[in-house]
């Protein structure tokens, strides 16, 4: 019963969902299929991103106007307009695609199931592969150059590279769980967090990690599991001020570098929140399952974003800023959102519709 347990809630982390009404527990109502089958080739062509139906599951915009999505079967989408039109780039995978990340228009990286590490020098145009130093499921890429960047993984495993990924490392590895999302402020300070509330954070570009926060373990009267509620995304701010959210509604922050992290209430039904950005003016934004939410006096007051279509039936998976003050939203059925700027009845319109 322990191992069953413990699989199923391996499962719903590791970010695999699709939309189930029929789940009768909570970790049970999103899995993403994941994994190497063979997929028809996709020519690179403009098209209405609704047309992929393949779920997205993170987006990066480098600049205002130049933007990538990716998910599921190697699924890569590049824009030009800031997410109006979008066309599909070849990415030479049929593994799932996790996170992408780019550092400018040209140098960006993708990372997925069984080790996949794709990355571009011109923009996506051409895609190749890297060598990941193991073969678990990449969940998270994050750069803070074009040479230096971190990748977090199932195994409590983080990689680290110096050289744009021409090598990747072990950097860290500690008990065996799935961390989430990794993010850097500098190229110093940075948060990883995952299953069970784990939380590490370092203060030295990776030399050292320390765990901050997160807990497992078995209760001694019902042998159940019991732990810290699962983080699925990090922001670092600064040095010292951090965002993170997780299953049933979980947001936390940190103005203190990690040391104290303080349970935010945004008033949000207990559903799960998958992405989170913040930036230093005191926007907040947080995607999940049939929400969005957004703050603009750093978490004291939230607001439910307008979506059309509507995403009550649906999930956000990935967020990115687009600009200094706009955004672009990923998630189900290659649903791809982006706000318009200057709308005050912060109307997010879904792409090609």
């Amino acid at each position: 019963m322990r191992k069953n347990f413990y699989v199923l809630l391996r499962l719903f982390s590791s970010g695999q969902v699709v939309i189930n009404v029929m789940a009768v527990i909570f970790f049970a109502s999103i899995v993403l299929s994941c994994g190497p089958d063979p997929q028809p080739e996709i020519n690179d062509q403009k098209i209405n991103p609704r047309q992929t139906h393949e779920a997205l599951f993170s987006v990066s915009f480098p600049t205002g106007n130049d933007g990538w999505a990716c998910g599921r079967w190697g699924t890569v989408l590049h824009t030009m307009d800031g997410g109006k039109k979008w066309e599909v780039q070849n990415s030479g995978t049929d593994y799932t695609l996790s996170s992408i990340f780019f550092i400018n228009p040209s140098h960006g990286w993708a990372v997925g199931n069984a080790g996949a590490i794709i990355h571009t020098t011109d923009g996506g145009n051409t895609w190749e592969k890297q060598k990941s130093p193991v073969p678990f499921r990449l969940m998270k890429v994050d750069f803070v150059s074009p040479l230096k960047g971190w990748i977090v993984s199932e195994r409590t495993h983080i990689l680290a590279t110096s050289d744009g990924g021409r090598t990747w490392n072990i950097q860290f590895a500690d008990d065996d769980f799935i961390l989430k999302s990794v993010s850097f402020c500098d190229e110093r300070h940075g948060w990883a967090v995952g299953e069970y509330g784990y939380i590490y954070h370092t203060e030295n570009g990776g030399d050292t990690w320390q765990k901050q926060s997160g807990h497992f373990g078995f209760s001694p009267e019902s042998g159940a599991v019991v732990g810290d509620p699962f983080l699925f995304d990090v922001a670092a701010i600064d040095p010292r001020t951090a965002w993170a959210v997780g299953i049933d509604g979980h947001v936390i922050k940190t103005l203190d570098g990690g040391m104290t992290w303080t349970k935010i209430e945004t008033g949000a039904p207990r559903t799960q929140f998958f992405c989170v950005a913040a930036n230093p003016a005191g926007t907040v934004l947080i995607g999940g399952k049939g929400t969005f939410l957004a703050s603009t006096d750093n978490g004291e007051s939230w607001q439910n974003q307008i979506f059309e279509p509507s995403i009550i039936y649906g999930w956000i998976y990935g967020l990115s800023w687009r600009g200094t003050s706009e955004f672009v939203a990923v998630g189900w059925d290659g649903s791809i959102y982006f706000s318009d700027v200057g709308n005050s009845r912060t109307v997010r319109h879904r792409a090609g519709m």
